[in-house]
């Protein structure tokens, strides 16, 4: 699938390597989830906490060990120490129990449909982000290798995601990957969210 070898367990060839993250990797985390939203964190975050940007706003939660939003579910592409990838994926029903107290009220109700859109019962990806200076050698089909077999590992039998409509790209991976669109969330344009077309939702069987 890559011209990068790779094998799970923390052993690595071709100087890739997937692994799960850890407490420390945190604010690097935050940075790549923060780009894979494309806006979204901005959107819900820009002017909470006077001082901190949105990815920042992130790491605490990243770094704890509780919560969807934790490491623990996220798994990392390193290259010579360096983190380079990530993705981010859990039980899609773990979305009905978070918790979006101190989120404004106006903001939430403009995300309403993205959380209504929603197939229950599988295994989510919340973001995938490859640094743009690595990009286009595989290790994004290589992050999604390693949530297809968490998905398998926790008894799911697909996994979903939401991406962006206007995202070329991104939609181009997902095609070759497999997934098929399942439904779309209206999330109308906002300055903080310049996309066209709203969010599809994607399906993949494991």
């Amino acid at each position: 699938m890559s011209d990068n070898g790779i094998q799970f367990g923390g052993t690595h060839f071709g100087g890739l390597r997937i692994r799960p993250a850890e407490p420390d990797d945190a604010p690097e985390l935050a940075r790549l989830i923060d780009m894979a939203g494309g806006g979204v964190y901005e959107f819900l975050l820009d002017g909470l906490v006077p001082g901190l940007t949105a990815a920042e706003m992130l790491v605490p939660g990243l770094a704890g060990t509780s919560g969807s939003f934790s490491h623990r579910h996220s798994g990392v592409a390193e290259v010579a120490g360096r983190i380079v990838g990530v993705a981010h994926a859990y039980p899609v029903d773990w979305i009905k129990t978070q918790d979006y107290t101190g989120l404004p009220a106006d903001r939430l109700a403009h995300m309403e449909d993205f959380n209504r859109v929603q197939d229950w019962g599988s295994y989510f990806l919340s973001a995938l982000a490859v640094d743009p200076a690595w990009r286009r050698r595989g290790i994004a089909a290589q992050l999604l290798d390693w949530v297809y077999g968490r998905a398998r590992s926790g008894r799911f039998d697909r996994v979903t995601l939401h991406v962006w409509a206007d995202n070329a790209d991104a939609r181009r991976l997902y095609d070759r990957e497999g997934f098929a669109e399942i439904g779309r969330a209206d999330l109308p344009w906002h300055e903080r969210l310049p996309h066209q077309g709203g969010s599809v939702l994607l399906r993949r069987a494991v």
